[in-house]
């Protein structure tokens, strides 16, 4: 008989872990690429002036990107933990209602921005006339995007969880491409200037729409737009109640831009808001492993929390904070040492520009590995629902330290005022270390990450290879389990037989030229014997299968679980079978 531990790894999630990052921080590299490239060509082909108010504009991007990311992630990681609880219903009005509110709030924002975007631009630009009318030419085309952004990115990141990331992962990368295609060529060959670059991102954002296509007309797909019920609103709070980290960081970058762009243009003038786009643009390099990261364990961490699998959490988690940081620590190392190419890449090419955003960038640099591991602590804690302490991140390093910070350096000397990002950074994250210690002495939580045990009887939680005499020492360990835990030895047995016959079963349908894994959860409660079974191999749905059947999967172990089961239940979740099988103990 082949090695087998029986104990629980973490292969099978961190499988999907990797399945999943590669094509993420594809669709991530896609946006940060299409917003750096775009405004060093903003920067080359017009001016360091354009390319400032490009940098002004960002508060109201961010304001857009907040209201996107409310219902977006919100959406998404309420459905996740519905999909994880196999609430299908609940799942497909979370879809719906994410669209339908979504879209709606967005319009409603356009038309606000697009009556007072006059004041707005001059009070960007401070009272310079010249920037004022820059920043109201690049936004009054590009604030268009929201309402399409809220379509075609918000169903990406629906795509992604369904399964599908190498799809989510192409309507982002043929957004950007066609959006960088256009801006060259409004500002080059049409001599559209600023204006062109702003209707460039609404058109590019637009064409993502034909890659989305093949999904919504696809039948595979699990989520499904429905049609809401008065009861299906009360799904809202909790979406934005999800989604309010996400959108708190965008808001609160609102109010930090505006208070950095204040201090930094007294101290600096025009050269210090310029040097301020570049680092706004170098986090977003480094957010392509960040957030590329976080975004990659959003779905599958979701889905877990919904399963209330707190182990394969861990694994996860541990995947994803070890990779973030190895590629972070590389991205940081280049802001250190050739920072004066970063700044001539983005356009800048006076002197005392390069000598500012080389000091910037420096010392900018620091804050990115504090700010990947604050970031990541953020987004799990979103996600397994301690939403109060998530936001409590977002607020210290989005805006609470780094003005703080930003206020008490410019006061002392306005050229080391980058030092505040660093020192935001490790503050929030002493403050976090601090409420993790008192949350564990006042709950049942463990671990940085504060994950509850599991309480609801007693559980034996493995993973075995995909094969058949695997599931045979299965069914002895589960068989034993039982007897040792007060289970009798009818229902022991019947436990035995029901998850030997699923394992073997996963082996020879599932997995037939692939080397598989399989995780087994058996949960022993006062009623009854909970069995779960969790692999990655071709869909499969035992509640579908019938006996005439048979012949074609050459496999007959189904219906005897049939038979000895209460209840029997299936889901197809990013890109896993999940079967429960629930058997009574007073089963004769």
């Amino acid at each position: 008989m082949e090695n087998i531990s029986f104990e629980r790894s973490g292969t099978l999630v961190q499988r999907k872990f990797r399945e999943f990052l590669l094509p993420t921080i594809l669709t991530y590299i896609s946006i940060v690429t299409a917003n750096a490239v775009s405004s060093a060509i903003v920067g080359n082909m017009l001016s360091e002036v354009a390319l400032s108010a490009v940098g002004l504009s960002l508060p109201i991007i961010y304001v857009l990107n907040a209201l996107f990311l409310l219902f977006a992630v919100g959406g998404t990681t309420c459905a996740s933990i519905a999909k994880g609880r196999r609430e299908t219903e609940s799942a497909n009005s979370i879809f719906t209602l994410t669209f339908v509110l979504g879209i709606a709030v967005m319009l409603v924002l356009i038309a606000m921005l697009i009556l007072f975007m006059r004041p707005i631009a001059g009070a960007l630009a401070r009272g310079n006339a010249e920037l004022a009318a820059l920043t109201r030419a690049y936004l009054t085309p590009k604030i268009l995007v929201g309402p399409v952004m809220m379509l075609v990115m918000g169903m990406a990141y629906f795509v992604r969880l369904d399964g599908k990331p190498r799809i989510s992962a192409y309507i982002s990368i043929t957004a950007n491409v066609v959006n960088l295609v256009l801006t060259y060529t409004f500002i080059k060959f049409l001599g559209w200037g600023i204006r062109g670059a702003g209707l460039a991102t609404v058109l590019g954002y637009s064409s993502g729409i034909f890659m989305l296509l093949p999904y919504l007309l696809s039948k595979q797909r699990t989520l499904r737009f429905t049609r809401l019920s008065a009861g299906d609103f009360a799904l809202l709070p909790r979406i934005l109640s999800f989604g309010t980290p996400q959108a708190l960081m965008q808001g609160l970058s609102f109010l930090r831009l505006l208070t950095l762009n204040a201090l930094i243009i007294s101290a600096l003038g025009a050269p210090g808001i310029a040097a301020m786009a570049v680092c706004a643009n170098a986090l977003m390099l480094a957010g392509m492993f960040i957030t590329g990261t976080n975004e990659t364990l959003l779905p599958i961490v979701g889905t877990l929390y919904g399963e209330k699998d707190s182990s394969g959490i861990r694994f996860t988690a541990r995947t994803g904070f070890y990779f973030m940081i190895a590629a972070n620590a590389a991205v940081t190392a280049i802001f250190l040492f050739v920072p004066g190419a970063v700044g001539r890449m983005f356009g800048i090419r006076s002197s005392e520009g390069i000598a500012v955003a080389r000091s910037a960038l420096r010392m900018f640099a620091l804050c990115l590995p504090l700010y990947g591991i604050n970031t990541m602590l953020q987004s799990l804690y979103q996600t397994t629902g301690r939403i109060k302490l998530a936001s409590l991140i977002v607020f210290l390093n989005g805006f609470g330290f780094v003005t703080l910070f930003a206020l008490i350096i410019s006061g002392w000397n306005g050229n080391f005022i980058w030092q505040a990002f660093v020192l935001a950074e490790a503050a929030t994250l002493l403050v976090i270390t601090g409420a993790g210690t008192r949350i564990r002495k006042k709950e049942n939580a463990a671990g940085i990450l504060l994950l509850h045990g599991e309480t609801e009887g007693k559980a034996l939680d493995i993973s075995i290879p995909a094969t058949i005499e695997a599931a045979i020492g299965l069914s002895e360990q589960v068989i034993k389990f039982c007897l040792e835990n007060g289970v009798g030895e009818s229902a022991s047995m019947r436990m035995g037989i029901a998850v030997e016959e699923m394992a073997v079963n996963t082996a020879l349908y599932g997995h037939k030229n692939a080397k598989g894994v399989i995780d087994v959860l058996v949960r022993i409660t006062d009623e009854e014997l909970i069995l779960r079974l969790r692999d990655d191999g071709i869909p499969f749905d035992p509640t579908l299968y019938h006996p005439e059947e048979e012949s074609a999967f050459a496999i007959g172990g189904i219906e005897v679980v049939r038979r000895l089961a209460k209840d029997i239940s299936y889901a197809r979740q990013i890109g896993f079978n999940a079967s429960i099988i629930t058997i009574p103990k007073d089963r004769v």
